[in-house]
């Protein structure tokens, strides 16, 4: 009996020390990071029995500009320090993204050659494009799902960034005290994000639905296609925050502050006073209509250009992300005209186990948030 026991324990202890060495305890997450217009975003995930969690999420804004940040390493590590010293990120490896304004993402179509890779198929193409000017640029690439008959035929998203700008961001993050494991293309870790949260929230896993992520943003927003596991399209449109501030500060000539209380419910006593409440928002409902109508356009287009590429078939969910998806007008817009779910893919509510541990109210729907938690799961499995 005894024997039994000890041996039970010994058991327990040695599987400890093997997680210890070699498992939970030593394998570095890699932290998500994106210099956002005025923020620095970062999350780390983590993966779990259960499966993936979100371990640390900061958002901590800057009073100089973007460009006065990426020129100046000391701040952005003070930022750091902030960050690593009120939130439990563990390790320095972060995989990010260039800001917005130094990279340019492309679609072409290319045709691979007998004995061709694909890699050099796109460079052939590139190359046509861009002549000697390409000889200056980082260039990737990721191949889109393909469901044309001409199976010869691909095409690829293709993300142009100036060798010195990519050179200089990573000597930007390494000077600040970080070892940067990837840099990653916006489309891709949205397109992982999405795959994760089918991973968690569809009980027909592994299958996947076919998605379209509006991803709201303060200055444009993109429409991607996610089919199943696969990226498909990725396209910008000139809906954002921004339009919508300009159209409600030209019809309602109010402060920035009180038009996020309108829009986003953060209006405690006017929310409290319902049929004020009521009043008002209908009010910017129809403020706000014909902007929502231009996207519906948006989106129905996107939708009947994805149905000639798929013999017909369509969407099965649509997802919500950054701060516009709160404004409950256009959720409910978007439900009414379109015939799918709408949801908002919000990665705090999605991978935290403990929400309490959680104190800032929305920062799941920050700008640029999604986008930072898609690159923080690069490399980790969709499921444990």
């Amino acid at each position: 009996m005894n024997t039994v026991v000890n041996n039970t324990i010994e058991t327990k202890f040695k599987a400890w020390l093997s997680s210890l060495l070699y498992g939970e305890f030593s394998r570095q997450y890699y932290i998500g990071l994106d210099i956002g217009f005025d923020r620095l975003n970062l999350v780390q995930m983590q993966s779990k029995a259960d499966g993936v969690q979100l371990r640390a999420i900061a958002s901590i804004p800057f009073k100089s500009s973007r460009e006065a940040l990426l020129s100046n390493p000391k701040e952005l590590k003070l930022l750091l320090n902030q960050a690593f010293a009120t939130h439990p990120f563990k390790g320095r490896k972060v995989v990010s993204c260039l800001p917005a304004e130094h990279i340019k993402i492309i679609t072409i179509a290319y045709k691979p050659l007998d004995g061709q890779t694909e890699d050099e198929a796109v460079v052939v193409e590139l190359r046509e494009r861009y002549k000697s000017e390409l000889d200056n640029l980082v260039v990737d690439f990721m191949s889109l799902r393909q469901e044309e008959t001409d199976a010869s035929k691909r095409d690829a998203l293709v993300a142009l960034a100036p060798r010195d700008k990519v050179l200089a961001y990573l000597d930007l993050l390494t000077e600040a005290g970080l070892s940067v494991e990837a840099l990653d293309i916006g489309p891709a870790a949205l397109t992982r994000l999405v795959c994760h949260t089918g991973a968690k929230l569809v009980p027909d896993f592994p299958n996947l639905p076919n998605v379209l992520l509006i991803n709201f943003g303060t200055e444009s927003s993109f429409l991607t296609i996610i089919w199943g596991r696969r990226l498909m399209l990725d396209r910008p449109v000139e809906f954002s925050e921004h339009r919508i501030f300009s159209r409600l500060k030209q019809a309602l000539d109010m402060p920035e502050d009180l038009m996020i209380s309108l829009l986003y419910d953060e209006n405690t006593s006017a929310r409290n006073n319902q049929s004020y409440s009521l009043e008002v928002k209908k009010m910017v409902t129809d403020i706000l209509t014909p902007e929502i109508n231009l996207l519906l356009q948006e989106i129905n287009k996107t939708l009947v250009y994805m149905a000639s590429k798929t013999r017909g078939k369509s969407i099965d969910q649509i997802y919500l992300t950054g701060r516009v998806s709160r404004y409950s007008g256009i959720v409910q817009l978007l439900r009414e005209q379109l015939n799918v779910k709408v949801e908002i893919l919000d990665p705090v509510e999605i991978f935290t186990a403990n929400k309490s541990k959680i104190n800032s109210a929305h920062l799941g729907t920050m700008p640029g948030m999604a986008l930072t938690a898609g690159l923080a799961l690069r490399g980790l499995p969709e499921r444990g």
